[in-house]
């Protein structure tokens, strides 16, 4: 079957995009670059790269420089991201001790923190978030895509078995979506943890499970291998809050206080070892101290 005309342009249409954003991860790391370094660093033609490095020019998504290496000779363009092009919004609300915060961040293509905000308040319901999510745009217009870690099951877009009972069954990413134009995306904030966590230690050939143990509210591990997070079939696994541990409900939440906690966390970390075999832990939470850690250990 012989490709047709519009065959062909699609084809070098998703290619040229393809190549595109090749060029624009790789020089993610904000550092300067030549058009050779470029063709290097990516595996592409210095002459695509000549095309596509001027185009990103024009559109301002890289910036390029003029500069000679050494007092004599030619000079050499070399390009940099423009940090300022767009940046992207996360959106992080929790509970700790009973009290409902909300954390936002504006960063740049690059991970350069532009604000940061952390405030607690009396209620965090959908309008709450999108108030707060509103006058950010207002201020960052170049927000490009929003980022939502929730404390529930983020199903479909729509939040389920949340700490926070308000934001109960609300389809956040549906309705931010509407709102405000941009792509939302939304996990179980442990995922994101998970996620930093490893692209900050780089430990790609181990499988990393990371715990989180509040006073007062159920726990919530996540497990990464490879960068590759272990969600199950409906984003849900990781949920050891859930386990059968023989008591109702209320009498785990009960446990879940300083002073009669330990089991209960040595028991979450057992099914964590027994289901996955992970070769770190990490444990995060109000509940851990050294106190429990000799305990559990």
């Amino acid at each position: 079957m012989e490709m047709t005309t519009q065959d062909i342009q699609c084809y070098y249409k998703d290619k040229r995009q393809e190549n595109r954003k090749t060029i624009f991860h790789f020089m993610l790391d904000g550092k300067e670059y030549t058009k050779q370094q470029v063709s290097v660093g990516t595996g592409l033609s210095v002459a695509t790269c000549n095309t596509l490095l001027n185009e990103m020019e024009a559109q301002g998504i890289v910036c390029g420089v003029s500069k000679k290496s050494g007092e004599v000779g030619r000079s050499s363009v070399l390009y940099q991201i423009n940090d300022k092009h767009e940046c992207y919004l996360a959106v992080h609300f929790y509970i700790v001790k009973k009290q409902r915060w909300v954390e936002s961040i504006v960063f740049s293509v690059t991970g350069n923190v532009l604000a940061k905000n952390t405030k607690e308040y009396e209620l965090v319901n959908y309008e709450r978030i999108e108030d707060l999510i509103g006058a950010l745009i207002q201020q960052y217009p170049h927000i490009t895509q929003i980022v939502i870690g929730t404390p529930s099951i983020a199903q479909f877009g729509i939040i389920k078995y949340c700490d926070i009972p308000e934001l109960e069954g609300v389809s956040m990413k549906e309705k931010l979506e509407s709102k405000f134009a941009v792509p939302v995306s939304m996990e179980n904030d442990m995922h994101f943890k998970e996620f930093g966590y490893y692209r900050k230690t780089q430990n790609e050939n181990d499988v990393i499970s990371l715990g989180y143990f509040p006073s007062h509210i159920l726990p919530g591990t996540a497990t990464i291998y490879k960068g590759n997070i272990i969600r199950g079939a409906n984003c849900f696994a990781g949920m050891t809050g859930f386990l059968s541990y023989g008591v109702s409900k209320e009498e785990q939440l009960a446990m879940l206080e300083p002073e009669n906690c330990a089991s209960f966390i040595a028991t979450s970390i057992c099914s964590i070892i027994v289901l996955l075999n992970p070769s770190i832990i990490v444990l995060t939470g109000d509940l851990i101290n050294d106190s429990i850690l000799t305990t559990i250990i």
